[in-house]
């Protein structure tokens, strides 16, 4: 009767051992990446951005229906957890035709995200998102500029986007 008493315990056991690893597997399996998404329509003018010193080009010339872009940044950026800032070098100068919208993605995580960057203007600063300090703890990562376009006149998303790989340390 012990005996008997105890393989059942014993299958028991294994079953909820069995079980457990099963549960485990399959929450592993069906983790989803999170969709991170830009607006659709150009957002506010970013707060932190301030005019290009010396930028008087002309703008690109663009086909109809078209547009050219370009870009200025650096691919080093910092992290200050205790401020929930991060410090970076990013410019739209004037010879853009584009608005853009800059996000920085670790880990398929969105960090910060701007307002609108309009051309002739640069920004060496941006607000972490309010889960990016829960997330993120002191160290160097790769991560990306993700680069979204939108119609100066129109103000509706461009197609094409922008990634740039980027060192960000998190102090």
């Amino acid at each position: 009767m012990k005996k008997d008493k105890n393989k059942r315990l014993i299958l028991l056991l294994l079953l909820i051992a069995i079980v457990s690893v099963c549960i485990a597997v399959w929450a592993l399996c069906s983790k989803e990446t999170p969709v991170i998404l830009a607006p659709d329509r150009v957002p506010e003018q970013e707060s932190n951005v301030e005019k290009i010193e010396d930028d008087a080009d002309k703008k690109n010339e663009a086909p109809e229906n078209g547009g050219a872009v370009s870009l200025t940044f650096s691919k080093d950026v910092s992290i200050n957890l205790a401020d929930k800032t991060v410090d970076l070098y990013f410019a739209n100068p004037q010879r853009s035709t584009h608005d853009v919208v800059l996000q920085i993605i670790i880990r398929d995580n969105l960090i910060a995200q701007s307002g609108t960057i309009s051309p002739g203007n640069k920004m060496s600063e941006v607000e972490l998102t309010d889960n990016a300090a829960k997330i993120l703890s002191k160290g160097s990562y790769d991560g990306k500029f993700v680069v979204h376009y939108y119609d100066i006149e129109s103000g509706e998303k461009a197609v094409l986007n922008t990634e740039i790989p980027i060192n960000v340390k998190v102090n």
